[in-house]
């Protein structure tokens, strides 16, 4: 039931909008929704549709934010990052880390929308090309107790999703290309040097060593 509300508030807006306006192809652009309401209902609907969409912004806004604040968090809880970005405010959220992700948002600012969607694109399609490889590596090669068959069908379903993954990161410019390697450059470096300094304190006083500090 849930599938279908979703589908449903995707589709219903489209179909209602090019079916019940006059608007061509060409003017479907930014703010073609508004338009295509109040050609239909009036201005009362036209704007009603723009504070909607203006609220589903700053939710969706917040709901980024405070996911990736969270992520953040756990990581430096976990040690993968520096503990400064774990540290918490009165109101019990992830200061450093909402701050660290603000300044990144405000970084992409400058560039053009489509530029940031197609490296939003390439950075979730490298993700989950990630996510996809960890669950063939725990799925497949540490799964003694898997037919041989089970097996290829594993990687058979693998092999679609990966290739659009691929397809899509293919499709992108130099440009989206070079400011993520270099992000996930400056990851790996982030990671390394948080490693490096956690052995250095634990040599400092003394502490047992960590397994991380084994070369």
């Amino acid at each position: 039931g849930s599938f279908f509300m979703v589908c449903s508030s995707y589709l219903l807006p489209v179909l209602i909008a090019t079916g019940a306006s006059n608007l061509s192809q060409s003017e479907w652009k930014v703010g073609a929704f508004a338009a295509a309401a109040t050609e239909i209902g009036g201005k009362w609907l036209g704007n009603w549709i723009v504070v909607g969409a203006g609220f589903s912004l700053v939710a969706l806004f917040v709901g980024e934010m405070s996911a990736d604040s969270l992520q953040l968090m756990g990581m430096a809880e976990l040690g993968q990052v520096p503990s400064i970005f774990a540290t918490k405010s009165r109101y019990n959220t992830p200061t450093y880390a909402i701050l660290i992700g603000t300044a990144l948002i405000l970084c992409l600012i400058p560039f053009k929308f489509t530029f940031i969607v197609e490296l939003s694109n390439v950075g979730y399609c490298f993700a989950v090309t990630m996510e996809f490889l960890a669950f063939f590596q725990l799925r497949i090669r540490k799964a003694n107790d898997i037919k041989l068959l089970r097996k290829i069908g594993n990687v058979l379903l693998l092999i679609p999703t990966i290739s659009l993954n691929l397809l899509v990161i293919c499709l992108a410019s130099y440009v989206t290309y070079i400011y993520a390697v270099s992000m996930i450059a400056f990851g790996m470096v982030l990671i390394h040097a948080n490693t490096i300094w956690r052995c250095i304190k634990r040599d400092k006083v003394g502490a047992e060593q960590d397994t991380k500090c084994v070369t």
